[in-house]
């Protein structure tokens, strides 16, 4: 049976996981803390056609601006790779603040989860 951790180690990371950080540490700049990857292909299970889930930490609240050049540069991995990202925004204190930081959410999609 696997644990948590083997399954995290199993897992292969897909080039466009690592294309998708590489964008949002140029973005982000300074602000980019971390890349959490979690969901059915890190943990097993995953389908063809799943997507591939993501929380993204940042130091700051990410900007308006910053979350529309994002998601533009997004699409066009999207497209390029025939992939669908779920990408969620917290900032360090955010994730650190209750309720978020209780949530089972955060807890799953930061405690199963590899650091990209």
């Amino acid at each position: 049976m696997k644990t948590p951790e083997t399954k995290r180690s199993d897992s292969v990371l897909h080039p466009c996981v690592i294309e998708l950080r590489e964008m949002l540490q140029s973005v982000l700049g300074d602000d980019f803390v971390r890349l959490y990857h979690y969901g059915s292909r890190v943990e097993g299970g995953a389908e063809p056609d799943s997507d591939y889930d993501l929380l993204c930490v940042t130091k700051r609240p990410v900007s308006r601006q910053q979350r529309d050049k994002i998601l533009e540069k997004q699409i066009d991995i999207e497209v390029t790779d025939d992939v669908l990202f779920d990408l969620h925004f917290y900032s360090e204190e955010q994730l650190r603040t209750p309720p978020l930081s209780f949530t089972p959410y955060v807890q799953h999609a930061t405690r199963d989860s590899i650091v990209i």
